[in-house]
């Protein structure tokens, strides 16, 4: 994986994670295998290339997958967050928010069931190019924040938000 992308090299520094439950995934060698309870899940196609850590749900309530920033890991209030997942459908989705907790934003993100690919901050809000940032040489498109009563809220494309204020 590239410098930047999920990994395990880093992702017990950066984040906390846990899951009540063992679960499946596939290896690096394309077998399915079980994470035993609050391991990360790092998973693989059938051939054995690396899709990214598995997120979902959990079949019964409280068994979800969580992984939550550890405090003050960014050291920035206001920042341009990114996160690359894959779809169901194998397609690749990139993201940026500007966001006033990345912290919060990046636990959001996190929290979507799927398969995360990259996700990160960096201090100030990159320059809008027309709906999109550009950050490593890759497009990543804006999310607009949408309203939620009182307060605002970051969402995604179809309105669903993802924290509310």
């Amino acid at each position: 994986m590239a410098d930047g992308d999920i990994g395990r090299q880093h992702f017990a520094a950066w984040f906390d994670f846990g899951r009540p439950t063992a679960a499946p995934y596939r290896d690096a060698a394309g077998a399915i295998v079980t994470a035993a309870i609050d391991v990360p899940r790092f998973d693989h196609d059938a051939a054995g290339a690396p899709i990214g850590l598995l997120v979902e749900p959990g079949a019964e309530l409280g068994q979800a997958d969580r992984a939550r920033l550890q405090v003050d890991a960014i050291g920035a209030t206001i920042a341009t967050v990114f996160h690359e997942r894959r779809d169901a459908d194998g397609t690749i989705v990139r993201r940026a928010w500007y966001s006033r907790d990345p912290q919060a934003t990046i636990d959001a993100c996190l929290s979507q069931a799927g398969h995360h690919l990259r996700i990160g901050a960096i201090p100030g809000y990159r320059r809008n190019l027309g709906g999109f940032v550009r950050f490593r040489g890759i497009d990543w498109q804006l999310t607009e924040l949408i309203a939620a009563g009182a307060g605002a809220a970051i969402g995604d494309d179809a309105g669903r938000g993802l924290i509310g204020a």
